[in-house]
């Protein structure tokens, strides 16, 4: 999270506006039978990030406009496309308004 509010501090410093906070790569949650060392860590993991995205939703500005969990590849390329469409949101470059 401290990462993410010098990000915004350093693009607001740039003039450059953040209309919005993606979480990306959340952790799944485990079958409720997996009881195994893995299964402890992944709740233990999805509780603490439930806790950071519940401090992010309350404290930081811009707000949090989606939530991608985990996936085995990085978003890029057709992925990346189809994780936009899920989330609806315009991938396309914006003219810039000045130069």
């Amino acid at each position: 999270m401290n990462e993410t509010e010098r990000a915004i501090v350093a693009l607001r410093e740039e003039n450059l506006a953040v209309r919005g906070l993606v979480a990306n790569k959340l952790t799944p949650s485990p079958d409720p039978d997996e009881t195994g060392r893995g299964g402890r860590y992944l709740r233990e993991r999805v509780e603490t990030e439930a806790t950071r995205l519940e401090t992010i939703r309350s404290e930081f500005d811009p707000p949090l406009v989606a939530e991608i969990g985990w996936r085995s590849a990085e978003i890029t390329g057709d992925l990346l496309a189809d994780v936009a469409d899920e989330l609806d949101i315009e991938t396309a470059a914006e003219q810039p308004t000045h130069v």
